[in-house]
């Protein structure tokens, strides 16, 4: 802008300018001193200018008219100096002109960086938009330019000049060709750079690919200057072993396993290197899966490798990767998002055009973390070359990068947004909550959650801290009823003469199923069947305490839909991951012996190629996790640290299975409610909602998501239909446990 726009502009301008009858010997000359100085002052005040407006993403308009002004003010400034460089020549200048000269400078130049900045704001960017933007200051330097000149007279020559210090018309013109040639091959490259970017995107958006999403304090996102998100690839795509395993889901077993890998890169991030390791060895099976040229088919994999395993080892090097990209530990990466975004690139115009390849759509996936930063943080990256953008104005450009509607990458960035910011767990305290699932076709249930709560269930609370006694006689008395039956009878008189002691908790509870119910639809209201068992789940408390649940539970049919926007339908298996992950008692223990068997099975495996898979650097990581009983029983190590004398093969490429799939057994507790007190209460349903069961060699523990799913589903936990409550003071008794 300065160099060549403003200075270039300037001297070929002034070569238009013949005086005389064009004798070479009285044509203008100019002083190599000013001549230089003309040169470097556009360039320093133009810098300034378009750094004053550009600090921030979305530049204010005191900071345009302010970079306008200095705009401005270097193209009159340049062309004044440059005019002071004139060796043989006196120039005088007409008032009026001179100043039509610096307002015309300034004005072209202020509505064009207003319109770039404020577009560059929204991320917005075609030809035309670039083509106003330069035509304005192409107005802004030529307009002023010309404008000056009708207003100067040059006057009388002088014979003395030093012709060793000055510059003829020919050699200025030189010069600028030489600096607008050097601008048009710098310009080229880095159009070129631009190209194979577009290209790159286009061949990730057909890859399995890791992203972060971070968002700053105010909301926005974080973009590279390219406004796409940092990523790296992880494989080329997702190998299943079998054709209904072939795309990576939020329902798949090796997204469960990321899904709940985001939540302990603590454990993770001393595996990586071992991970790496394994990898290096086997590099000739890895290449056929990380390299964007090959393609694997699938008549190949059928004899190779399980690839949920390399992808495991895959996603954790690539999730170090990325993290090194953005300086910033493993730790601080952020948790999975819940869900995959499916990206497609279609074949280029160019390429359909010549008959190069037939134009085919393929399909991409995308797995993002995401996390909140803090003001510091965001700075920091911010220095670093990143840049946030509001959601609103990033995603048109952001849909064309990563080849995703914008439709459905708005939805999914606001909905990541809200999973950042929002700690999905329950807040101390008794909550009432809905428990919905519906079948799908894939043999598998969705639970009706809420969207951009803090609570994970459709909820309502209740403003008491715990249950009593007299509260646990009135909950079991409408075990099964629903929710219009369970407020009349609260409201009843036969409740208040029953149980008047707790005429505030019936009040209470009244008001909170109302108080639900109006927040679900109807058709949802009309099956869910109120459970007399008390729930104890994690809670944001900071000294652990457990909330307390009370819920009504449903079956829906398949074809349920909700209107409501806040809630939509999550597959089971995903909700029961993070809310597993909430429950630090069961999440990590879980996950440290999975992933210790996952290591050990992994560095266990034989290597043609590689001596060192260092199994014993995994145990010892994992170490500092597991207690030394737990982590012998995985390796097989006995208390003098010999291994076990033998391994089957068997054993380790094949896992034991639960028998009963995805059912977990709970033990029942049978409570008299006669003869207990409120700190039996507690304890008894406290040790009911922890119980552990084994099965086979494999252990896992309930949380209170199990339970939930236990009661819609077990053959034991049938309920009373809505008969038992006929609307009389006497309803029927509670069914038994």
């Amino acid at each position: 802008m300065g160099g060549v726009g403003i200075w270039c502009m300037h001297f070929i301008g002034n070569r238009a300018i013949v005086l005389g009858d064009g004798n070479s010997s009285i044509q203008i000359a100019y002083n190599v001193t000013f001549t230089g100085v003309s040169f470097v002052l556009p360039v320093c005040v133009v810098l300034t200018a378009f750094y004053a407006i550009g600090f921030e993403e979305k530049a204010g308009y005191i900071r345009i008219i302010f970079g306008g002004f200095l705009t401005g003010a270097s193209v009159c400034g340049m062309h004044y100096v440059g005019q002071l460089g004139i060796a043989n020549y006196h120039c005088t200048y007409k008032a009026g002109y001179v100043v039509g000269a610096a307002i015309i400078a300034a004005f072209s130049s202020t509505a064009a960086l207003s319109i770039f900045f404020r577009w560059r704001a929204t991320w917005t960017n075609s030809w035309w938009r670039r083509g106003i933007c330069s035509g304005l200051l192409a107005m802004a330097v030529s307009g002023m330019h010309w404008t000056a000149t009708v207003g100067t007279a040059y006057l009388k020559p002088t014979n003395h000049i030093k012709h060793n210090s000055q510059l003829s018309r020919g050699q200025i013109v030189t010069i600028c060709a030489v600096l607008s040639c050097t601008s048009c091959a710098v310009l080229t490259a880095c159009a070129i750079i631009a190209g194979d970017n577009r290209r790159r995107s286009s061949t990730r958006a057909r890859q399995l690919v890791l992203g972060c999403a971070f968002f700053d304090p105010k909301g926005r996102i974080m973009v590279t200057p390219q406004a796409l998100l940092p990523s790296l690839k992880i494989a080329d795509h997702y190998v299943g072993r079998t054709f209904k395993d072939d795309d990576l889901t939020r329902t798949h077993p090796a997204f469960l396993w990321a899904f709940r890998a985001s939540r302990h890169w603590n454990l993770i991030k001393d595996l990586v290197p071992s991970m790496k390791n394994r990898l290096q060895s086997d590099e000739d099976l890895a290449h056929r899966y990380i390299s964007s040229k090959g393609c694997v088919t699938d008549e190949e994999t059928e004899l190779e490798t399980d690839f949920d395993t390399l992808f495991k080892q895959l996603f954790c090097v690539t999730a170090q990767e990325l993290s090194d990209q953005l300086h910033v530990p493993l730790p601080d990466l952020g948790i999975l998002y819940d869900d995959v975004l499916v990206s497609s690139s279609t074949t280029s115009f160019l390429s359909r055009a010549i008959g190069k390849r037939p134009s085919v759509t393929r399909k991409g996936q995308m797995l993002f973390t995401i996390r909140q930063l803090d003001k510091q943080e965001s700075s920091r990256l911010e220095a670093s070359g990143y840049r946030f953008a509001p959601v609103e104005h990033i995603v048109p450009a952001l849909s064309r990068g990563i080849h995703v509607s914008s439709a459905s990458l708005d939805s999914h960035i606001r909905d990541m947004r809200d999973y950042a910011t929002t700690e999905r767990s329950f807040e101390p305290g008794v909550h009432l909550i809905s428990f919905v699932m519906r079948p799908t076709v894939n043999d598998n249930f969705e639970i009706l959650t809420a969207r951009g709560t803090r609570n994970p269930l459709p909820s309502a609370s209740l403003p008491m801290k715990s249950l009593k006694a007299q509260h646990m006689r009135v909950i079991l008395r409408m075990t099964g009823w629903t929710m219009p039956t369970c407020v009349n009878w609260l409201e009843s008189r036969c409740a208040a003469e029953a149980y008047g002691e707790t005429d505030n908790f019936r009040g209470l509870m009244g008001e909170a199923i109302e108080a639900l119910s109006a927040s679900l639809p109807p058709d949802i209201n009309s099956v869910l069947r109120f459970s007399g068992r008390v729930l104890f789940a994690p809670s944001r408390s900071s000294n652990g305490r457990p909330c307390t649940l009370l819920a009504f539970c449903a079956v829906s049919n398949l074809d349920t839909r909700v209107s409501n926007s806040n809630y939509t339908f999550t597959p089971f298996s995903v909700f029961r991951a993070e809310q597993q992950m909430h429950d630090q008692s069961i999440g990590r223990d879980l996950f440290a012996r999975d992933l210790a068997k996952e290591i050990i099975h992994t560095n266990a495996a034989p290597s043609t190629t590689s001596t060192d898979s260092s199994p014993s650097l995994t145990i010892r990581a994992l170490s500092r996790f597991l207690p030394s009983k737990r982590l012998r029983n995985l390796t097989g190590t006995n208390r003098a640290g010999s291994s076990a004398s033998s391994v089957s093969e068997e054993s380790l490429v094949t896992p034991s299975r639960f028998p009963l799939g995805d059912i977990t057994v709970f033990k029942e507790v049978r409570v008299d409610v006669a003869h207990m007190d409120e700190a039996m209460v507690h304890s008894s349903q406290k040790q009911g909602s922890q119980t552990v069961v084994a099965a086979g060699d494999i252990v896992s523990s309930g949380t209170y998501v199990d339970e939930l799913y236990s009661l819609c589903c077990s053959p034991g936990a049938r309920f009373l239909p809505d008969s038992i409550f006929q609307g009389t003071n006497t309803p029927a008794r509670p069914p038994s446990k």
